[in-house]
């Protein structure tokens, strides 16, 4: 008489109860993960961006604007980058791409559409001047996981962009 494999309900049970512990104890981590690497995502984004734009200015020896933005509709004039941002070439200062082949760049945050992420900015636009310079202050962009600051991307008066993270968990300022 032929023997029959295969697997017992209680053996599919058990295999199904064991995987199970698994996954509750292996997707919290794989939450975590999924968020530094968005965040970290994010940085290299605007920061990709803004060197670009530096570069941009100098090679076209004119004014040059990184602003949150969509599009050819120009800056949102607030400091929420989390929507995205927008780089164009500005000749004429006045903070809008005025025909299409002056929109350099247009780029969407990654991962903020759940709310999780935020992006803010202490300043609502950099103006990269034709020499590299950034005219103004210095500019902080916060890139924050729900309400802790995740890391900062930071634009000096050169206009030479760093990025930080903070070494303590902090509260996130916006």
């Amino acid at each position: 008489m032929p023997k029959h494999t295969g697997f017992t309900l209680i053996e599919l049970l058990t295999t199904l109860a064991v995987l199970a512990v698994l996954f509750a104890v292996g997707l919290p981590g794989l939450a975590d993960a999924l968020a530094r690497h968005r965040v970290q995502t994010t940085m290299h984004l605007v920061s990709a961006d803004l060197a670009m734009a530096r570069s941009s200015a100098i090679m076209r020896r004119s004014a040059v604007v990184v602003c949150p933005g969509t599009g050819a509709n120009g800056c949102h004039g607030d400091a929420d980058w989390g929507q995205g941002w927008i780089v164009f070439a500005d000749p004429d200062g006045n903070r809008r791409p005025d025909t299409l082949d002056q929109l350099l760049r247009v780029s969407s945050a990654p991962g903020t559409g759940s709310g999780a992420m935020r992006i803010g900015a202490t300043r609502n636009f950099v103006r990269y001047q034709r020499d590299g310079r950034s005219a103004g202050t210095n500019l902080t962009i916060r890139v924050c996981s729900g309400d802790t600051l995740a890391g900062q991307v930071i634009v000096n008066n050169l206009g030479r962009v760093r990025t930080a993270r903070p070494a303590r968990p902090t509260v996130c300022p916006m």
